[in-house]
């Protein structure tokens, strides 16, 4: 079971009280005692909490639940992380241990960095069974927090980039982040000048940071990390680019394509499976949480062509992507 950590509903409870919902009752529905929440280290099933993240969105009419959620957090929320994020260099250097340290945080995100001398790109991605509108919009609020905090407020992207649609109120948003907004956009993260993932952060020492790392070290991670995940979140972000073959998400971790189908084995996983129930989540993600044209979300998916993404989504739906999201968008409309 993937989890995440109780620190992630920092929160919860004032926004749900904001914007007009019972908290305590969905938290009692989705089987989320109140009391493990006063442990911000207490491990919650990570598709329950997105689970309530949505419903909470639904019910309160607040597409921008999740966006709440990450101004209630604070650079101390990341526990024993924020020890050594504060003693580093510079943010490249945080965004650096964000990703060997990530399961610290939570085992259900994947976060990589692409950068040449003048643009740094920073994505973002979960696992399908994480992967709601409201728990990626906390994620990436939560993420430049952390950047932004460590810098003492001096960290600014050029621009913040989410998969998901429009919300209808963009204040909460304007007010939140001090950059360009891209919705509908085919990553979650951000883009920043290289110049300024130079930025100095609060307290540098290289001395306390391998003091902080060695404490890291010594703290329990929940449940071992299985190849499976990593291939998932592999898969995940090598998508778009059509390159999520065994070979491809092999040289990725590291390992050869041999070894890594070895140990998938090992694990009663197939990656054809992984790859068709990566595919599986997104689809319905991409159909429902976007208004996306069907051939780029085709594209998204890693189909080479309209055609193969039709072919496919018939077989595992039964029906062309275009009649299932009329059907779905039908059933919105009565249930509302």
């Amino acid at each position: 079971m993937h989890q995440v950590r109780a620190v992630i509903l920092t929160g919860y409870l004032e926004v749900a009280k904001h914007v007009c919902i019972d908290g305590p009752r969905l938290l009692r529905e989705m089987d989320i005692s109140l009391q493990s929440l006063t442990n911000p280290e207490s491990p919650l099933p990570a598709a329950t909490v997105n689970k309530l993240l949505e419903r909470s969105a639904a019910e309160s009419g607040c597409d921008s639940f999740g966006l709440y959620m990450a101004e209630c957090r604070s650079f101390a929320s990341l526990g024993p992380l924020s020890l050594l994020f504060e003693h580093l260099a510079n943010v490249r250097e945080v965004a650096k241990a964000s990703i060997t340290y990530r399961r610290y945080m939570n085992d259900v995100i994947h976060i990589s960095m692409e950068e040449d001398s003048e643009t740094c790109v920073l994505r973002l991605e979960v696992l399908p069974i994480a992967m709601g509108v409201q728990m990626m919009d906390l994620m990436v609020g939560s993420g430049y927090r952390i950047l932004s905090g460590v810098s003492a407020d001096r960290w600014r992207p050029s621009s913040v980039h989410l998969v998901r649609p429009e919300p209808k109120d963009l204040a909460a948003w304007r007010r939140f982040y001090p950059c360009r907004i891209e919705f509908e956009s085919n990553f979650n993260g951000y883009v920043s000048p290289s110049s300024s993932m130079r930025l100095p952060t609060l307290l540098p020492d290289a001395t306390m940071a391998k003091h902080a790392e060695h404490l890291l070290h010594l703290v329990p991670l929940p449940n071992p990390d299985k190849v499976g995940d990593s291939v998932r979140r592999a898969i995940t972000l090598l998508l778009p680019s059509g390159k999520a073959t065994v070979q491809q998400v092999a040289s990725h971790l590291g390992m050869s394509p041999r070894t890594l189908q070895r140990r998938l084995e090992q694990e009663g996983v197939v990656f054809g499976e992984l790859l068709n129930e990566i595919r599986r989540g997104l689809a319905t993600h991409y159909l429902t949480g976007s208004s996306r044209p069907i051939i780029v979300i085709g594209g998204l998916l890693g189909f080479a062509s309209p055609g193969s993404f039709t072919r496919w989504f018939v077989g595992e739906f039964g029906v062309p992507p275009r009649t299932w999201r009329a059907e779905q968008e039908e059933g919105e409309l009565e249930t509302a």
